[in-house]
């Protein structure tokens, strides 16, 4: 009994950091997230629109793809506004914050889909 009490407890107690990671990560500058697998680059090209299949992708490139790489932005894709380097917190943004030339960086959520769980761009 006592070895159920405590997997229980350790698993409520992992669920509950990542969840508050998840939560805050607005509030963290491009380049410090911990724990979450992140690309960072420069965005390549324009978004592309939805396709037909429903899905708009964003395309960066970086020091680990200089090819580049494209990532899906679904509908629960948060993007934030990272205004780190001049000392205000972050916003919450929208796809037309995500231009060309702009610094950002994708957590992944599904590595195999391309998805992108959250996207921060620097103005």
């Amino acid at each position: 009994m006592r070895t159920i009490t405590l997997a229980l407890v350790s698993a409520m107690a992992a669920a509950g950091a990542a969840a508050a990671q998840q939560a805050t990560e607005q509030y963290i500058p491009i380049g410090q997230s911990p724990g979450a697998r992140t690309m960072q680059g420069e965005i390549s090209s324009a978004v592309e629109p939805a396709s037909a299949s429903g899905q708009t992708t964003i395309a960066m490139t970086s020091e680990a793809a200089p090819g580049g790489v494209s990532y899906v932005v679904g509908p629960r894709t948060r993007i934030y506004i990272d205004n780190s380097a001049r000392g205000q917190p972050s916003t919450m943004g929208a796809l037309a914050d995500l231009q060309a030339g702009r610094h950002i960086e994708v957590a992944i959520a599904d590595a195999e889909a391309g998805a992108a769980l959250w996207i921060k761009v620097r103005p």
